[in-house]
C-alpha cells in the first residue's frame, strides 16, 4: 500500500485504535478486581502473583505461532475471532462471579485462554498500523499506542469506587462491554489485505523467516536481550503494587485510587513521544530511559514504607512515563528497519524475547516474598520481617540491577549501540 492510499485509511485506523484501547482498559478492570479478590480472599502472595503468570504465559508461547499466522491468515478475520473468543471468556467470567462460583482454577483458565487471543490480535494490530497509517505518522501513532495501553494501568483507578459501590461484577461486565465495541470496529473498518497473499509460503516457512530475520541481525539480538533482562528485573512492580498497596492501606478501594493515579504517567509519558517523537538516537534514548526508570523504583521502594500510597503513587507515576517513552522509542525504530511484510512475525517474536523472562519473575515474586526473604533475613535478625519489607526491598534491589548493571553494559555493547547506522530502514528517511 502506497503512502497516498495510507492516508486514506489513517482515520479507519484511528476507530480501530480508540476500541483496541477500551478494550485493553476493560481488560485492566478485569485483572485488578480478580487480583483484589483473589489477595482479599487468600492474602496470599504467590496465588495473586499466579493470576498474572496465568494471564502473560499463554500468550508469550503462542506470540511467534501468532506473527507466522497474522502474516498468513486474513488479518480481518484474525482480529474477529481473537476479540469475540477472548470477550466470551470476560463474559463467562462475570458471570461466574456473579453466579458466586468462581474458583482460581476457572478463573487461571478463563485468562490463560484470553491471553493466548490478546496476543495474536495484538500482533495483527500493530502490523495493520503499519499497512493503514501514513509512515510520516507512525512514530506518532506508536506512541499513540502506548497512551491507549495507558488505559489498562488506569483502570484501577475505575475499578476501585466500582468494586466499592457494586462489587466486584461491574468491573467485569464493563470488560465484556468493550469487547463488544472492539467487535464492532473491525466489523466495519475496512482492514486492507496483505500484499502478496495469493503467492503465501507455507506457514513454516514463515514462522521460519521472522526468526531469520532477527538471528541475522546481531544488534537486534542484542537489543532484545536487553529488553528480556529489563522486563525480567522491572517485572517485580506491577505484580507487587498491588499487595503492597493492600498491606499499607489495608483497602482496596485506595489502592485502586494509588495505582490509578501511578498509570497517569504512561499517558505522559507517551503523549510526550507522540508530541516530541525521537527519530533518531533510539536506541541511545531507549537504554537512557529505562535507567531513570530503575533510578525512580529504587526511590520508590526507599520511601514506600515512610510515606506511604502517595508516595508509591507519584514515583509509580515516574516510573511508568519513562517506560512508555522508552516502548514508544523502540517501537518506532521497529517499525523503521522491519519490512512491512515481516512485520507480523518481527514483532510477535520480538515481544515473545522481551517478554520472555516475565512469567518467571511473576512465579519468583510470591514464594520470595512469601518465605525466601524473610528466611534470609531471620538468620540475621531475630524477628521476621513484615511482608511489605520483603516487597520493598524485592522491589530496591531489583531497581538497582538494572541501573547500575544493565543500563552500563547496554552502552558498552556496540553491535547494539550502532543498530542505526548497520541496519538500513525499511521505510525510507523521507518517508519517516
Amino acid at each position: 500500500m502506497t503512502s497516498s492510499s495510507r492516508t486514506h485509511t489513517w482515520r479507519g485506523f484511528l476507530w480501530l485504535w480508540a476500541t483496541e484501547m477500551l478494550s485493553m482498559t476493560g481488560t485492566g478492570l478485569t485483572t485488578f478486581a480478580l487480583g483484589a479478590w483473589i489477595y482479599e480472599t487468600t492474602q496470599d502472595t504467590t496465588s495473586f502473583a499466579m493470576l498474572s503468570v496465568a494471564a502473560l504465559l499463554p500468550g508469550i508461547i503462542l506470540l511467534p505461532f501468532s506473527g507466522a499466522l497474522a502474516d498468513y491468515l486474513p488479518r480481518a478475520k484474525v482480529m474477529a475471532w481473537c476479540n469475540g473468543i477472548a470477550g466470551a471468556s470476560a463474559g463467562a467470567l462475570a458471570v461466574l462471579v456473579w453466579r458466586g462460583e468462581a474458583n482460581l482454577a476457572l478463573i487461571y483458565a478463563l485468562l490463560a485462554t484470553s491471553a493466548l487471543c490478546r496476543a495474536l490480535q495484538w500482533v495483527t494490530f500493530t502490523a495493520v498500523m503499519t499497512q493503514m497509517v501514513p509512515p510520516k505518522k507512525l512514530a506518532n501513532m506508536s506512541a499513540l499506542i502506548y497512551v491507549g495501553e495507558a488505559g489498562q494501568l488506569l483502570a484501577p483507578l475505575i475499578a476501585a469506587p466500582l468494586i466499592a459501590w457494586s462489587g466486584y461484577i461491574t468491573p467485569l461486565g464493563a470488560d465484556f462491554a468493550s469487547f463488544v465495541l472492539a467487535m464492532a470496529a473491525i466489523l466495519l473498518v475496512a482492514i486492507p489485505p496483505l500484499p502478496g497473499d495469493d503467492t503465501r509460503p507455507k506457514l513454516l516457512t514463515q514462522l521460519a523467516l521472522g526468526w531469520r530475520f532477527i538471528i541475522e541481525r546481531p544488534g537486534l539480538i542484542w537489543l532484545q536481550g536487553f529488553f528480556a533482562v529489563s522486563q525480567f528485573l522491572g517485572g517485580f512492580l506491577p505484580i507487587l503494587t498491588l499487595p503492597a498497596l493492600m498491606e499499607i492501606t489495608g483497602s482496596a478501594k485506595e489502592t485502586g485510587i494509588a495505582m490509578g493515579l501511578a498509570s497517569l504517567g504512561v499517558i505522559a509519558g507517551a503523549l510526550w513521544m507522540t508530541f516530541k517523537p525521537i527519530t533518531s538516537r533510539q536506541v541511545l534514548f531507549t537504554v537512557i530511559f529505562d535507567a531513570l526508570a530503575s533510578i525512580s523504583l529504587v526511590v520508590l521502594a526507599w520511601g514506600a514504607g515512610l510515606y506511604g500510597a502517595s508516595w508509591v503513587s507519584a514515583l509509580g507515576f515516574v516510573f511508568l512515563f519513562f517506560h512508555a517513552a522508552e516502548s514508544a522509542v523502540s517501537q518506532a525504530l521497529w517499525q523503521r528497519k522491519v519490512p512491512e511484510q515481516l512485520q507480523g512475525r518481527v514483532f510477535a517474536i520480538r515481544r515473545a524475547m522481551s517478554w520472555s523472562l516475565v512469567p518467571v519473575c511473576y512465579a519468583l515474586a510470591g514464594p520470595l516474598v512469601d518465605s525466601w526473604i524473610p528466611d534470609i533475613s531471620a538468620a540475621f535478625t531475630p524477628d521476621r520481617p513484615e511482608r511489605l519489607e520483603s516487597i520493598l526491598l524485592l522491589m530496591a534491589a531489583a531497581g538497582a540491577a538494572r541501573a547500575l548493571l544493565l543500563a552500563p553494559a547496554a552502552l558498552l555493547c556496540g553491535p547494539m549501540m550502532r543498530i542505526e547506522q548497520e541496519l538500513p530502514d525499511a521505510i525510507t528517511a523521507d518517508e519517516f
